[in-house]
């Protein structure tokens, strides 16, 4: 069933498409009143990056998800390791973290590729499973498959994305069968090796985690960005102030505005009614990727649309989290609204092969 199949256009999920089309259409306006006073023209190259990630989309929903998460699974993820490791040789450190490379004359960062195939990778190990609980050996053997990207990550210095990896697993772990008491066990675990992480991460990722618990400890260095944020959401009200009229975002007193913190700009500039909009909407795609799952006629199927739930859940409340002070400000971009090509695009890969997934509900064979 390709582009050309009748069958193909009658079976996509237009609600699910509807909501990111009006998600990135937030994401534009954004970025254009983020970026107009400079004469800007970011929103232009954003729609076409929208564009683009629709045809990614499309592509990723036509191929049988079958044959993705088959033979090609781990071809994919190897491919997607080996772009990591190049992206630490050959790519270009921003901001501390060497995460980007040049492919083509094109800026990729690889990263967010990585998690796509992971997600291919994990339910392809997850699906061989057998029975309807997962042991916890077999949970440990998919913890291994993560683990190669989530290292890699790690040393190109982007500790936000490493630990987008962790929704990912948990979300497909628990799907695939995992006892909610091995759950629990992993998360005591980690909490046990919280201290030798802490003493593998850099002064200015231990201050970001610091200021976190206390605002005031450095409200014009680390904490400046968060304080401002929350700033600029509180003055928002309930219906905003208009877009181009916010103070906070238009006078630059949130650095980067229109890339993690688009979030605090919307708030501001549309208000409480605004934002809550904003969220709804997750929640609505949410939803719908729950149906596919549970609509799903294998168990490939299910992990697929459970580890891109948990992957777009996990951005938004890690984003959401950080405009309001109540996480770390760890760079992690709002799906399908921040300003970036590489997010944008591997966003629209992974809600292709959740549509692929319903695709073939009843054209299972």
């Amino acid at each position: 069933m390709g582009l050309i199949d009748r069958r193909f256009w009658s079976e996509l999920d237009y609600p699910l498409l509807g909501a990111l089309l009006i998600l990135a259409a937030f994401g534009i306006i954004g970025v254009y009143s983020a970026t107009i006073e400079a004469g800007s023209a970011h929103y232009q190259r954003q729609f076409i990056r929208l564009l683009m990630g629709l045809g990614v989309c499309l592509v990723f929903a036509a191929i049988d998800y079958r044959r993705m998460a088959g033979d090609f699974a781990f071809p994919l993820y190897f491919c997607a390791l080996g772009l990591l490791a190049a992206t630490l040789i050959f790519g270009q450190e921003i901001k501390g973290s060497k995460s980007w490379i040049v492919l083509f004359g094109f800026t990729l960062q690889t990263s967010e590729v990585a998690k796509v195939a992971a997600i291919l990778a994990t339910a392809r190990f997850l699906s061989r499973v057998q029975g309807s609980l997962l042991k916890s050996r077999q949970a440990f053997g998919a913890g291994l498959v993560i683990a190669p990207s989530v290292l890699l990550v790690l040393l190109q210095g982007d500790a936000g994305t490493a630990l987008m990896y962790v929704p990912i697993l948990g979300g497909m772990l628990l799907v695939a069968g995992l006892r909610i008491r091995y759950l629990l066990l992993t998360l005591l675990g980690l909490a046990l090796l919280a201290p030798l992480a802490w003493l593998s991460l850099a002064d200015y990722q231990k201050e970001r985690i610091l200021v976190t618990f206390n605002p005031e400890l450095d409200p014009q260095g680390v904490g400046y960005q968060t304080r401002q944020s929350k700033i600029a959401i509180g003055s928002g009200g309930l219906l905003g102030k208009g877009l181009g009229e916010g103070m906070q975002s238009q006078l630059g007193f949130v650095p980067e505005i229109q890339t993690d913190f688009i979030f605090a700009l919307l708030a501001e500039e549309i208000g409480f009614i605004g934002a809550v909009a904003i969220l709804l909407l997750y929640l609505f795609v949410l939803f719908r990727l729950t149906q596919i799952g549970e609509s799903a006629q294998d168990r490939t199927g299910l992990l697929i649309s459970a580890g891109v739930a948990a992957l777009i859940f996990g951005h938004v409340a890690t984003n959401v989290g950080m405009t309001l002070g109540l996480l770390p400000a760890i760079g992690v971009p709002l799906p399908f609204i921040s300003w970036g090509g590489s997010s944008t695009l591997s966003m629209f890969a992974a809600i292709g092969l959740a549509l692929n997934v319903r695709m073939r509900r009843y054209l299972y064979r």
